[in-house]
């Protein structure tokens, strides 16, 4: 507030918020409600809130009490307010964030703090997504989607965005710009087409003659309406309806092909191609490559590459990272694609938290061209997530197998994603846990514990002969959490070792295995899982982002489980230690 005077609306939102954290906390009602009738009381006030005081007449307002009167008083005298201040700091920050979600009042944000553990809407939107309000007393799954459409609204117009919404928006645009009467030629670029799990706009590349580029911009301010579309430096720029930043590049048709090289690639990407270049005797510029007879005619990316020696290199790859030394040992052409994936692990039903049934998983697996799934619902220490107890597993093992008599061209693989106990042991014991096919394992407590006693507890978990694959190994959740302490490369080089999977969870709220971990996956020769964690029919396709990951790590497909045949998985998971 600084030197500022504050202002009447500034004061009756401390007080909104101290009524708040009182009812978080769980103390006096009256006491909140007390603060939050004088906060409406104050927003009205004829006259500013200083002058009433000086004056006396605000001892005369009916419902402003004396200790809201001093609390004023020092919040204009200083700015600050310590009651306020220490109250603040006795929550989680992330409570009152969540209380901007329309239809969440600070007595079901407390419930969801005290008895889910959320505490920031990143943790929230996640819990929606894995249906953790369904059976919390007090929501369910009406209120679960309206907390999910208030999440969206918020997101709305926030500075990051996950690799999901920016494909989902960029696809409307490009669909939207195929419609202009001229024809174009365009791609999208930058972050969304580099598959990036965070993303900060959409970059789409058009190339249009001079005399039609006001028409084009018309056309855009009609399509996007209430868009606030402009031009700038040579650019269109707008909001995508879903609130995420918009550039459209635009450049002559001449220059396309070296623009899309360009403006896809990251900065160091692009310094180590125009390096290679130099060296060859080239000149880069952003709209052209220019020899020693003028410009370089280009009819695609893959002739820039080529006039340095190495093949085309995927734009999920152009980080500036390794993708020179991978390019050079013939590797790129191995990368995994949407039609090597034959199946699936890590789906969860309406055993445990998920809301459709086994076999309307596999109906979706199988619409997908699927020969496989696993079934790998909660363990039965997950109380939050209706965790099955052996009783309950011997249902669902009934059940599979009368779906896989019912699909003989399709299998259900029976597995469990065991919740990791902080010692390091499983959920069952071994004459249980000895009846699935393959056991997930995954952490899902205990988060804060040290680095070595996290590496500890996995690594003991991973030993397990029962355990074949270890879920989201640093338990991230992108724009909400940072993922545990854990010595990650150890715990990798030990499932090398045991020849045992590590997970990249599709989720795009997780996309863990984070894609940076590439090199040192494809050194140890670590075999993968793309999971999609799927809660409901429609997280199955969420393979897709976990594919996009694999590819910007530069793992092979014949080292990714999905890819592999029906047999060939049955022989792996069948092999004990």
């Amino acid at each position: 507030m600084g030197a500022e005077k504050i202002t009447n609306e500034q004061i009756a939102e401390i007080f909104k918020e101290l009524g708040a954290i009182l009812e978080l906390k769980g103390e006096n009602p009256f006491k909140a409600r007390a603060y939050y009738n004088a906060a409406r009381i104050i927003e009205k006030l004829p006259a500013p809130m200083e002058e009433m005081i000086n004056s006396g007449e605000i001892a005369r307002i009916k419902g402003i009490g004396e200790a809201v009167i001093k609390k004023s008083k020092v919040l204009i005298e200083t700015g600050q307010l310590p009651y306020y201040e220490k109250l603040k700091s006795s929550i989680p920050p992330g409570l009152l964030e969540m209380l901007k979600i329309p239809g969440l009042g600070p007595r079901k944000v407390r419930k969801l703090w005290q008895e889910l553990g959320i505490t920031n809407i990143g943790e929230l939107e996640y819990a929606c997504d894995v249906n953790r309000l369904v059976s919390l007393e007090g929501f369910g799954l009406k209120t679960q989607q309206k907390v999910l459409e208030g999440i969206k609204f918020l997101k709305k117009y926030s500075d990051k965005h996950f690799i999901s919404d920016g494909i989902a928006e960029s696809e409307l645009i490009a669909s939207v710009l195929q419609e202009f009467p001229k024809a174009l030629q365009m791609h999208v670029v930058g972050s969304v087409r580099r598959r990036c799990e965070i993303i900060g706009e959409i970059e789409v590349l058009v190339a249009i003659e001079c005399e039609l580029r006001s028409e084009l911009l018309n056309f855009i301010k009609e399509a996007f309406s209430g868009a606030d579309v402009k031009e700038k430096d040579e650019n269109i720029v707008f909001r995508s309806p879903g609130g995420i930043p918009v550039v459209i590049h635009l450049v002559d048709k001449s220059s396309f092909i070296p623009a899309l090289f360009y403006f896809t690639g990251s900065d160091s990407h692009v310094r180590m191609i125009e390096k290679l270049l130099i060296d060859k005797g080239y000149r880069f510029v952003k709209n052209a490559i220019l020899g020693k007879t003028g410009r370089v005619n280009l009819n695609s990316e893959a002739d820039i590459y080529a006039l340095v020696g190495l093949p085309f290199i995927p734009p999920e790859l152009r980080e500036g990272r390794d993708e020179l030394e991978l390019a050079g040992s013939g590797e790129i052409s191995e990368l995994v694609k949407m039609s090597d994936i034959k199946g699936c692990f890590h789906i969860h039903s309406n055993y445990s938290d998920g809301i459709n049934s086994v076999e309307e998983m596999v109906i979706r697996a199988r619409e997908l061209g699927y020969s496989f799934i696993s079934i790998s619902d909660h363990s039965k220490s997950a109380f939050y997530a209706n965790g099955l107890d052996e009783a309950r597993l011997e249902q669902q093992w009934k059940e599979i197998d009368e779906i896989n008599e019912k699909y003989p061209d399709f299998r259900v693989f029976k597995s469990i994603e065991s919740d990791i106990l902080v010692d390091g042991s499983l959920d069952y014991e071994d004459r249980v846990l000895e009846k699935f096919d393959f056991v997930i394992a995954s952490v899902h407590s205990r988060f804060a514990l040290s680095a070595s006693e996290q590496t500890e507890r996995v690594l003991r978990a991973i030993r397990n002969p029962f355990v074949k694959m270890l879920a989201h190994p640093t338990g991230r959740l992108l724009l909400a959490r940072k993922g545990y302490e854990i010595d990650l490369e150890r715990v990798l080089r030990e499932i090398a070792k045991l020849d045992k999977v590590v997970e990249i969870n599709a989720s795009p709220h997780r996309l863990d295995l984070d894609w940076r971990w590439g090199k040192l996956v494809r050194e140890l020769n670590v075999k993968i899982a793309i999971n999609p964690d799927a809660h409901n029919v429609d997280d199955v396709s969420d393979v897709e982002y976990g594919v996009y990951v694999a590819r910007k790590a530069g793992i092979p497909g014949r080292n990714i489980l999905n890819t592999w045949s029906v047999e060939k998985l049955e022989a792996f998971f069948r092999k004990k230690e």
